[in-house]
């Protein structure tokens, strides 16, 4: 419920911002008059001071409330915006190619990382040997895609009629810098166990997010995901 309710206040956030900004200001006036026995009245009703003003700050409470939630959720903006780039201009393009090209049901496993270091270049290559090591061919395979610029992914067989395909999202890596500054920013001085726990925060959204995206597009049957353990289902 809440991620729908949230799903509904980023698409009218002005609209949030602005009427809880005048429910503020309207309580306060309730409350002033309230302080003062001054009596409200609207054409010729008199308003009783206190329901009113009991009322107007619920509300007001419920539309900050709302508003703190959109304020959280732009602290994931930066994943939001990645995710939304990488099934864009990556992963549906090269799919539609795929399928394009012959393979009927394209299987694409995105590599899910608990830490950005995992996706720093030795640590890929790292990842792309222990593959090799389980006795899978690895190969690379560039895509001339018609939907997009060329783009190159990995090719994991197990046979000649088993077949997968593998990428590193390294557009994470976008997030280091993100992340940095929040971390140290002023008076966000985080130790290592909440920088980490931003980081896994930041990378739950992102694929989320692909999730999301991909179902919207019907893409999601072609996607599977695997972290360090590679384990993979031909």
């Amino acid at each position: 419920m809440k991620k729908i309710i949230i799903s509904f206040l980023v698409k009218n956030s002005n609209a949030i911002k602005f009427l809880s900004v005048i429910l503020n200001v309207v309580a306060s006036v309730a409350l002033i008059m309230w302080l003062f026995n001054k009596d409200i009245t609207i054409h010729k009703w008199s308003l009783d001071k206190e329901a009113l003003f009991v009322i107007l700050t619920s509300v007001a409470v419920l539309l900050n409330q709302f508003h703190k939630w959109l304020l959280t959720e732009a602290e994931y903006s930066p994943a939001y915006a990645l995710a939304l780039g990488y099934v864009n201009n990556f992963i549906e393009p090269v799919i539609v190619q795929l399928i394009e090209d012959g393979i009927k049901t394209p299987l694409v496993y995105i590599y899910r990382p608990k830490a950005i270091s995992e996706l720093y270049k030795t640590n890929i290559d790292k990842t792309k040997a222990t593959i090799k090591n389980m006795q899978f061919d690895l190969t690379e395979l560039q895509l001339n895609l018609k939907h997009g610029r060329a783009r190159d992914i990995l090719t994991i067989q197990k046979s000649k009629t088993k077949k997968v395909f593998f990428d590193f999202p390294n557009t994470l890596l976008s997030l280091s810098a993100y992340i940095d500054y929040k971390t140290s920013s002023g008076a966000n001085q985080f130790n290592d166990k909440e920088k980490v726990k931003l980081t896994e925060e930041l990378f739950e959204k992102f694929y989320s997010k692909i999730n999301d995206l991909t179902k919207e597009k019907n893409l999601d049957e072609y996607i599977k995901y695997c972290d360090k353990k590679l384990d993979f289902t031909f």
